[in-house]
């Protein structure tokens, strides 16, 4: 049976609940002072932390709804994959110089700050590498990509809470992003077609492109 592309306002629910979380990430640079001591964790910003995990959650919340109502578009997996680079940099940023910094080292800040700009620099080559080969700006959804998206997420809430950024978790985020990178520019170089929802090598196959 036929999918059947939604119409109406449902058409546009995953793009409002993803302009939802774009918009709503700069709220988190205004609710950076309210701090409470938990047990042995001094200063834990919860309150930060409760909107961060919301708009987080929304990221899960736009894709269901796309799927459930058959409204999966490319600009909705463009504007999806760039509302979470806004909030991870705008969260990431605020855990470096609001709840994190005092308690860095030098090589702690210098590899953080080389993450921000390697994960930045790496979504734009990815975005400009597919536009390179089949006209479409954008990031996959491959399993790799959403486990180092996950990674984020989980590394950034952490760090805020404990107020430091433990290098080991920097190198993980690291190595798990340049896994994804190679996965991706593997199979834009070898597709004959883009598929933004392809899964990655050793979990689905594709057609090669014929030379």
């Amino acid at each position: 049976m036929e999918n059947i592309k939604t119409t109406g306002i449902k058409k546009y629910l995953p793009n409002i609940a993803t302009f939802f979380r774009l918009f709503g990430s700069f709220s988190l640079l205004f609710v950076m002072n309210s701090e409470k001591d938990i047990g042995p964790f001094k200063a834990v910003p919860w309150v930060w932390l409760i909107v961060y995990l919301f708009l987080v959650l929304t990221d899960t919340i736009d894709g269901t709804i796309a799927r459930k109502f058959n409204a999966k578009s490319d600009l909705g997996a463009f504007l999806d994959a760039f509302s979470d680079t806004v909030l991870l940099v705008i969260a990431a940023a605020t855990v470096f110089v609001k709840f994190a910094s005092d308690n860095l080292t030098g090589f702690q800040t210098w590899l953080y700050i080389g993450l921000l700009i390697f994960c930045s620099a790496n979504k734009l080559s990815m975005n400009l590498y597919a536009k390179k080969f089949f006209g479409i700006a954008n990031m996959l959804h491959s399993y790799p990509q959403k486990a180092f998206a996950v990674g984020c997420y989980i590394g950034v809430g952490l760090w805020a809470f404990i107020r430091d950024v433990p290098w080991w978790s920097v190198a993980i985020l690291i190595i798990s992003n340049l896994y994804g990178a190679i996965d991706e520019i593997v199979y834009c170089a070898r597709a004959a077609s883009y598929d933004v929802d392809f899964k990655g090598h050793g979990f689905q196959k594709y057609e090669i492109r014929k030379k």
